[in-house]
Order: C-alpha cells, then structure tokens, then sequence
C-alpha cells in the first residue's frame, strides 16, 4: 500500500501496515516518539491499521492532538488508581477539558477529598511504571461479549450509570468500544498513549462536586481533576500557575475588595457592589466611547420577547436547554388560596438569551437603503442563559450577563472592509488592558446548523477571503461555528499565559432572510443584507474578572474604582483633607479620605490592602504648604506635589490605557 505523508511525500508499506508501522520505517527516532496518528483527518491509536491512499501524520509531544491523547489516557489511569483506593467507587465519564481532565465518581460512602490525592497519585506511579499497553477491544457480541462483562465487573457489576451510557451507545446504533491496561477496562472510542508508561508526569489538582448527567434531582458525584505532561518541566510551570492563579482568583479579590457578591436566592445572578459597580460603568462607558468613534448607533431592546421570535430566528430549536421562559400564575377563583401554574398563555414569552433577534425588528422598523451601509447597531444588553450549577464559576460563568452585542448590516462587499475594521478595533480594546497576545481561530459549519450548503459554502469564502485580505494569522477549528454561520473567535492570553475567549465576529447569511429584512440597493431593487454578529468583550462580567485576575486586583489608575485615598496623620488635618477631596473630586478623580481615628500606619496599610493606586498624606507641613505627600500602591514615595501638580503627573494614567504597562509589570 501507499500513504500520503504531511510533505507531499509517499511512502509504500507491506499491507496490512499499522501507523506504528509506519512511524518505524521512517526512523527509530520518530517510532520512539510517536504518541498517536492523525489519518485522513482523525486522530487514532498507533496500533491502527492503515489503508493504501490514506493521508498520514505521526502525532509526537510537539502536537496539540498528542497532549489531548495523553490527558485522555491519564482519565483512565486516574480512575484505575480511584478504584484500587476506593474499591467501592463507581466511574460514570471521565472527559478531556482545557486544562487537564476530570472524571466524574459515585461513592456510596464516604467523600474523596485532596487529602487523598497522594494516596491516589501514588497508585498512579506504580500503573505508570508497569507500562501497561493500551489495548483498544470491542464488544462484537453486545452485552454477552466478555469484553463486555470484564468492563462491567471493574467496578463491582451494579453501575447503573454504565447502564445509561451503553444503552445510549447501543440505541444510537454505535460499537461498544474499550480500552484496557492491565486488568482495567473502560468504555471509550479512544484513542491512547502506546502505554501507561507515557503517563509520568500527571498531577491530581482539584477536586469538587457535580451531578449526574448535571442533573441537580440525580445522584450526587465527585468530580476528581487531574492534569499531564509529556515533561516534569511543563508540568512544573503549570503547577506553578495554578498556585499564582489561585492568588488571582477573581472571586477571593472580588470579596476582599468589595466588587460583587452572589446569593442562593439568585443562583449564578451576580450582585454588583458600589466599587464593582464602578469598575463595570467604566468598562461600558470605555466600550460607548469607541462605538461613537465608529459610528454605531445605540439601540436598546426587550429583555422578554415573543417565543414566535426565538422559533423564527432558530434559537428555539437550537437553544431551549439554555433559554428561560416565562410561566404565568394565576389565582384560581373557586378554591381561594389555591395557585394554578403553568397557565396556557396566547402568546407564551422568553427571557432573550441573545440580543440578535431584537437588533433584527429594530431594522425592519423602516425602509433602508444601500447609501446606509455599513449599517451598526450596538447594545450593551443584558441577556439570560441557563447554566447548570456544577458549570458556574463566579463571573466567568453566571447565568445574567451584558454583553457588547453589535450587528453589523452590509453588502457582500462590504465584509471584507467590516472584518478588517473590527479586527483592528478589537486589537485596540484590548491593548487598553494590557493583552495583546491574541489568538484567533475561524469556526466552520457545526452538526446542528440552519441555513443550505450554498450559503454555509458562500459565507465560509467570505470570511476566510477576509481575514486573508488583512494578513491574519488564525487556526482552523472546524465544526465549531454558530448554527446561524461561520465565525473568528479571538483568544486573549494574559499575564500567566492563560487563554481566554472573548471576541467573536461571525458571519450570518441566514437570519437576516428568515426574518424578511431588505434594503434597496443601487438598482432600484430589494436585496436581503448580510449581517455580522460582534462582541469584543463577550460578556462584560466575564471580561471584568479575567481583567481583575489578569490585574491581581491592582486596577491602573483609569480603571480603579477609588483612584486615590487622602490619609490626614490624626484628626487635627480632617477639615485639610476634606478640602483636598473637594479638589480631587472637582478635578474628576475617583477619592475618598479616610477620617477615621485609626493611626496613619494603620490607615496607609488598609490602603494597600484595598489596593489603591494613590495615597495623599496630610499633615502639618502639607497643610501649611498647600500640599499632599504622595505614595504610590508599589510603596513608590512621589513627594510633596500640590494637588494641581498631582493631577498633572497623573494625567495620563486617567486615560484609558495609560498606565497599564506599569501595573502590568507589578504584579503580585
């Protein structure tokens, strides 16, 4: 048989012929380094058989697919030494996720916590060690094959988590395929490492609770995380991450600083408190400003709309697990007292999840011409998505958030011009805050999509020409686009190198014809606009905690919620302070003065607890001299300026962006 190489190259092999096969007749170094294969697009096994004509790449350590592969192994060598601690546990799933992986566990008694990670772990070295080979098996015979039965004892017999999922897998018409090392067997399509003995470098990280199949009326389950390697060092560097980041979590600083608060009767509904506050409205007014200087109009739309609208857009059929419906409740006039639920409405109403459908009647409010475009609508709109509990994670994940929503209606050929516009303006919001390590992936058509081939085929070009056009640089993540159309996702990596997802521009040739919009076009005749959907921020809680994490609290002066403190040295300089305040406050800084009786070491230490940029010290030579002392957050003395000089020095870091490389390169 004969395979394509990566280069173009062919090579001929002896059938039949395995990946690994091939990886040892192109050299010892690579078989020794291979991890998996990649054919005809699929990663699999090593252990795979090849077919003549196929397209193949060796994965080793230096491909993302390998680290997938090894974290998705390391699952199983996590459940297997889970099992060995905890003979009665039950395994459920066990997935890969950005970070590492995890694997979901029901103990009839008992709890697994961090203090027995090392117990765990260790049995984990010795599986390692052993270099058990992983074998893929299937079940030829269904639940009578002994592949079967072997899976189905590890556990003890009675799972009937395993029951669900293998009914599932059989119903959809699927193999039962799974994997073995050892006397270990999980259900699973793979694929793996060679063998355990790839699996050194694996570290058990967290540990917290979940529900089967999310489900809060279901069991509850442990959810046991882990990370791998291929290096101690990698694996170093990411321990040593966590550790800085837990220092950054937004939710501790979040508390400490008194930015926002959650409570169970508003289960993942933020609650912003005056300084959060603050921090949020100077986000919004930063994101108003650059919108005018674009010339976007600001529109402002229902919260609850129609559920007509939502089937007409396509988030009813593509959305409803992650929509919030209104149900009417009424009295019930025969039996006092008594409340009848879920009343049949003429015309039921949802909470809006996007703000697209909104953005849509606002243009089909009027006529539009060609001489309009390009046409954006801006909101800076709340919207609702369900979120299951064991999902939610402070700001990062909540179930109210506001995004900066803007839809952009033009011609075909105006989105090349469009998406080059936005791509530099995203550069520029971002830049405000420091992050301009940016990623960009172009997401293509998903399995659950509306519109035809022809517009998926037309609206693809588009973007892709686009992003071509400005000398973009960007990865594919195919099936991964919007089921209204194809889209740039931009990923932002902050201080500690971590990625998070915020812009988004996607291009829709579809909703724009299934909600009837037209414009007149320079013949005379009616034509259906495109439209982009863009946010740059995303959602904007999300944005303030990555920026709060990214900032370890420590907000440039521009963003601080109080930019400066005056401190009088005892009580005799209250009524001095209080007319500095008055200054400040005049000039537009953000102040406040700590009058309290506490001593001026006690008062300048809370100062720096609460991170505050500035301090403005008071005393018997500033009163007489009209001055302040000034102490920066880092314990930076400035002197004695006047507060007019003050604000001059000053005055570039109230800007938006100024001073960010400075608290960049301070952290703590």
């Amino acid at each position: 048989m004969k395979v394509s190489l990566p280069d173009g190259s062919e090579r001929e092999l002896a059938d039949p012929a395995s990946a690994a096969d091939l990886a040892a007749q192109i050299g010892p170094g690579l078989a020794k380094s291979a991890v998996a294969a990649k054919v005809d697009g699929k990663v699999v096994d090593l252990s795979s058989a090849l077919r003549d004509g196929a397209q193949v790449a060796i994965l080793t350590e230096r491909d993302a697919e390998a680290l997938e592969v090894l974290r998705h192994s390391a699952a199983h060598l996590m459940a297997d030494a889970i099992l060995r601690v905890f003979p009665a546990a039950q395994l459920t799933i066990g997935p890969v996720v950005d970070s590492g992986f995890y694997y979901d566990i029901y103990l009839p008694d008992g709890q697994i916590s961090s203090d027995d990670f090392p117990k765990i772990e260790a049995e984990m070295q010795q599986i390692a060690k052993a270099k058990l080979p992983f074998e893929r098996r299937v079940a030829k015979q269904g639940k009578a094959d002994e592949v079967f039965l072997r899976y189905r004892a590890v556990d003890g017999g009675q799972n009937h988590f395993k029951e669900e999922i293998v009914e599932q897998v059989l119903a959809r018409g699927d193999e039962l395929s799974f994997y073995a090392h050892g006397d270990f067997v999980d259900l699973c399509r793979g694929p793996h490492v060679p063998n355990t003995g790839w699996l050194k470098h694996v570290k058990l990280t967290n540990v917290s609770g979940a529900y089967w199949r999310g489900d809060a009326n279901r069991e509850q389950l442990v959810r046991v995380y882990g990370t791998a390697f291929f290096s101690k060092k990698d694996l170093k560097q990411y321990l040593h991450m966590l550790e800085e980041a837990k220092k950054r979590d937004h939710r501790v600083i979040g508390e400490k600083l008194g930015l926002f608060t959650f409570n169970e009767d508003a289960p993942g509904f933020p609650f912003f408190l005056p300084h959060g506050t603050v921090v949020f409205n100077v986000l919004v007014d930063t994101m108003r400003d650059l919108l005018r200087r674009r010339g976007y109009l600001e529109v402002k739309t229902p919260l609850v709309l129609s559920e007509k609208l939502w089937h007409t857009s396509g988030h009813y059929d593509n959305y409803l697990e992650n929509m919030f419906f209104t149900k009417l409740k009424l009295r019930d006039p025969e039996r006092a007292g008594e409340i009848k639920d879920n009343v049949e409405e003429s015309r039921p109403l949802a909470v809006k999840p996007m703000n697209c459908p909104g953005h849509l009647v606002v243009y089909k409010s009027r006529l539009h011409s060609h001489n309009e475009f390009p046409l954006r609508i801006a909101e800076l709109g709340l919207v609702h998505r369900r979120e299951l509990s064991g999902t939610r994670h402070g700001l990062f994940r909540v179930q109210a958030f506001t995004q900066d929503d803007a839809h952009h209606f033009c011609t075909p050929e105006q989105i090349g011009g469009e998406v080059g516009m936005l791509i530099d303006f995203f550069s520029e919001v971002y830049g405000l805050f420091g992050l301009t390590d940016v990623r960009v992936e172009l997401s293509t058509r998903p399995e659950k999509s509306i519109g035809s081939d022809d517009m998926w085929e037309r609206a693809e070009a588009a973007l892709q020409q686009a992003i071509d056009a400005k000398g973009l640089s960007y990865e594919l993540n195919a099936g991964d686009g919007a089921f209204y159309g194809p889209k740039l996702d931009f990923h932002i990596r902050d201080v500690l190198g971590r990625s998070w997802q915020c812009g988004t521009i996607q291009l829709d040739f579809s909703m724009p014809d299934r909600f009837g919009l037209t414009y007149v076009g320079a013949d005379g005749e009616r034509h259906t606009p495109v439209m982009l959907h863009r946010a740059c921020y995303g959602s904007l809680e999300r944005f303030m905690g990555i920026v709060i994490e990214n900032f370890a609290g420590k907000f440039p002066t521009w963003l601080a919620p109080v930019q400066a403190q005056v401190i009088p040295v005892s009580d005799k300089f209250n009524d001095y302070a209080r007319r500095v305040l008055a200054q400040l406050q005049d000039a537009g800084l953000r102040a406040e003065a700590n009058l309290s009786s506490d001593r001026v070491g006690r008062k300048i230490a809370l100062a720096n607890e609460a991170k505050l940029p500035y301090m403005l010290v008071v005393g018997e030579r500033e009163q007489e001299g009209e001055t302040v002392s000034v102490r920066g957050r880092e314990q930076d003395d400035l002197g004695a300026l006047s507060v007019a000089g003050f604000l001059e020095a000053i005055a570039a870091e109230l800007r938006p962006g100024g001073g960010v490389t400075a608290a960049a390169s301070t952290q703590g």
